[in-house]
């Protein structure tokens, strides 16, 4: 219901006005709120809100058109109609450019009041409905630099191989399917967006990774079970949760710059083969060192954890099934196939030809 005032200094006006029968659920307005002049008007307006002033022009105190001028300067109301009779039709033309919506003539007739109000009505929901998409927009804006801010730590929290991403990840879903409520396929662009572009921080912090997990299908399964918001988070968990966990297996958890270089070399040069020693070669550093100092960060001995990381990368070569056993072995630097089936199986449980399987 819209909220109107009746401005006129004489009384008989106002109730004349307010017996109209048009007033309430016919029209859509009602009337809340009467002022004997402009000043009586202003300070009303100071204090409540209302969608519609009908004002006479000749009023002591502060008159009609100062009153039009008051509203439109200080935007006390959205729409206002001046009342007046045909020796004052040219203070109405001056009150239309104070924005004023219309002008009526004394005395007030239903049917014009009517037209009048249909009119008025229109032109405030238009009004309500622009105010409404503008709160929407300001609301998708906050949330898409929210939204913005959320990827930017996301994406850190993977690369610093935190398991808080996963809970992260699972809940920027749920907001991004929030944010495009209106549109399903928007929401899937969006999603599948965030997805590349946390696949490519990854492929950017870590060159080596792919060595390890096909990261173009893990990007394809995440869309590949379905489209319902609690799938998609189910699947996000269980993706990054297994993700993170690599990580962490092949990387160790941060230490010293010194472990940071060592795993970087093996897992980059992990095709080929690879030492104790020739290790202590390129990073420059005394071998029995070097191998004291792994073991006390690691947790495992050096050779252990090289052995680990060609098996890691041997179950994506046997994934893969291009490539045959003993291939695979040539690949990782293991001259004996026997040997690197055995080693295979004592970290794994199986046997590479059944884990091809």
């Amino acid at each position: 219901m819209f909220k109107v005032m009746i401005v006129d200094d004489v009384e008989v006006m106002r109730r004349d006005v307010k017996r109209l029968k048009l007033w309430g659920e016919s029209s859509g307005f009602m009337i809340e709120a009467e002022a004997v002049d402009g000043l009586d008007a202003l300070e009303q307006l100071e204090n409540n809100s209302f969608d519609l002033v009908i004002t006479d022009i000749r009023m002591p105190r502060v008159d009609g058109i100062e009153l039009l001028r008051q509203i439109s300067e200080r935007k006390l109301c959205p729409v206002t109609v001046l009342l007046s009779d045909f020796t004052e039709y040219h203070f109405a033309r001056q009150g239309i450019l104070y924005g004023a919506f219309d002008y009526i003539g004394k005395p007030v007739e239903e049917a014009s009041l009517a037209e009048l109000l249909g009119r008025i009505g229109r032109y405030l929901g238009n009004l309500r409905e622009e105010e409404r998409q503008n709160l929407e927009l300001q609301d998708y804006a906050h949330d898409a630099i929210s939204l913005t801010e959320d990827k930017k730590q996301l994406i850190h929290n993977i690369k610093s191989r935190n398991l808080k991403a996963v809970d992260q990840a699972v809940d920027l879903i749920g907001r991004i399917c929030h944010l495009y409520h209106y549109d399903h396929f928007k929401a899937m662009d969006a999603l599948k967006n965030t997805t590349h572009e946390l696949i490519g921080a990854l492929r950017q912090t870590y060159p080596w990774l792919e060595l390890f997990i096909d990261l173009d299908q893990l990007e394809a399964d995440f869309y590949s079970g379905s489209e319902v918001v609690e799938e998609l988070q189910n699947s996000a968990n269980g993706i990054l949760r297994e993700l993170i966990v690599l990580l962490n297996k092949l990387m160790g958890s941060p230490s010293s710059e010194l472990i940071s270089k060592t795993c970087e070399y093996v897992l980059t040069h992990v095709d080929e083969e690879t030492s104790v020693k020739l290790l202590s070669e390129k990073l420059f550093i005394n071998k029995s060192y070097l191998s004291e100092t792994f073991k006390q960060k690691f947790g495992t001995t050096l050779l252990q954890y090289i052995n680990m990381v060609k098996i890691e990368r041997a179950k994506k070569l046997l994934q893969e099934g291009k490539l045959r056993n003993y291939q695979i072995s040539e690949i990782l630097g293991f001259k004996d196939p026997e040997y690197f089936g055995r080693l295979f199986k004592k970290n794994t449980g199986v046997l590479p030809k059944n884990y091809r399987k």
